[in-house]
């Protein structure tokens, strides 16, 4: 199947994150996806990346300056407070075995500004990719 790429520069230090073609999250949402317990801390490295926008560019925000700066990334702190738990986040299983987080780091920070130490996450296995790619 071909899929339709992803439209922006990727920077060099999320590549081995983000997927590099268009996905559909309404698709990801409605599979049937195994879910486990995993520990905030296996999954907190995310929160040290640049995944959100600021001042409308992509990719300049870590979701622990939000935390330490929360008035001057207002926007998304406010996001994180009013992220649900009762939501699994949803993680992609490399084929090294790493999970990376598809949709749901506002949870993860939520997580760990809580003090949960345990996050519900659904499993998609990396040969499923697939069935949430956007065709180009």
């Amino acid at each position: 199947m071909n899929r339709k790429p992803f439209p922006l520069e990727i920077p060099p230090v999320l590549r081995p994150y983000i997927l590099d073609f268009h996905w559909d999250l309404a698709a990801l949402h409605a599979l049937a996806l195994p879910r486990v317990d995993v520990t905030v801390a296996e999954l907190d490295h995310h929160l040290d990346l640049p995944f959100w926008a600021y001042a409308g560019r992509p990719f300049q925000v870590i979701p622990h300056q939000v935390a330490a700066d929360p008035l001057r990334f207002h926007e998304q702190y406010a996001r994180t407070l009013v992220a649900d738990l009762a939501h699994p986040l949803d993680v992609v299983r490399r084929p090294d075995g790493r999970l990376t987080i598809l949709d749901g780091v506002h949870r993860l920070l939520r997580a760990e500004l809580g003090g949960v130490e345990l996050v519900d996450v659904r499993v998609l296995d990396w040969e499923r990719l697939g069935e949430i790619a956007v065709p180009d």
